[in-house]
């Protein structure tokens, strides 16, 4: 969404880079990519978060990125304020249920951010069904969740019928997830070190060898 404001914005000269923190928004931005028309942010800082939006930098814009391994949006803007001088102007590209970590960060240090809304996190229409399902013919060991966005779209389901599911151990890929989960009341079992899916096994994994010792 928005595709026309984020490629005028792409044109503008004043942004001393931009911030990419999720896959989504790196798509939308290739949508209106052109490395001929947007040459010069070959020379600008495109910072990120995670391996998975990384590699989409790369293979769909063709840029470098910066932060990859910073693993959290605060850690992120740290970086980023660390790294620029009050004033700077950084364009980010994001979705409807952005975090306000990040750009309330960089304000504070002085850094301008100019986000743009490129596109829309939206409920599954078959997650109750599936939700269903699963509890009714499934028989599953954990459930693991990716964005906070996920969390609560699902909790709203399962509020709606009596359901197995809210008892089992809950994992988190970061910790604006963990968190979301611990607002609707629901303890964390565990939270991946790193924001991508090898490490939510690896804590899953430590779970259940953990407890099978206990046991």
């Amino acid at each position: 969404m928005n595709l026309n404001e984020l490629g005028d914005k792409l044109a503008e000269s004043e942004y001393k880079g931009m911030i990419l923190t999720s896959p989504r928004a790196v798509e939308a931005v290739s949508k209106c990519w052109s490395p001929s028309k947007f040459v010069t942010w070959s020379t600008k800082r495109v910072y990120t978060v995670g391996e998975v939006s990384n590699n989409k930098i790369k293979l769909l814009l063709g840029l470098e990125a910066l932060g990859t391994t910073t693993g959290n949006a605060e850690n992120l803007a740290n970086l980023i304020a660390n790294e620029n001088c009050e004033n700077e102007k950084f364009l980010f590209p994001c979705g409807n249920l952005r975090s306000e970590i990040l750009p309330n960060i960089l304000e504070t240090k002085g850094i301008k951010v100019d986000p743009v809304t490129v596109y829309e996190t939206k409920e599954n229409e078959n997650l109750k069904s599936n939700l269903l399902e699963l509890n009714d013919t499934m028989n599953p060991c954990c459930m693991v969740f990716f964005s906070p966005s996920g969390c609560e779209y699902i909790y709203r389901q399962l509020q709606t019928f009596n359901n197995n599911l809210s008892n089992l151990p809950h994992f988190a890929i970061g910790n604006s997830t963990a968190h979301k989960i611990e607002n609707l009341g629901v303890e964390i079992a565990g939270v991946a070190e790193k924001p991508k899916a090898e490490s939510v096994i690896e804590s899953v994994q430590q779970y259940f060898r953990t407890h099978e010792l206990c046991g």
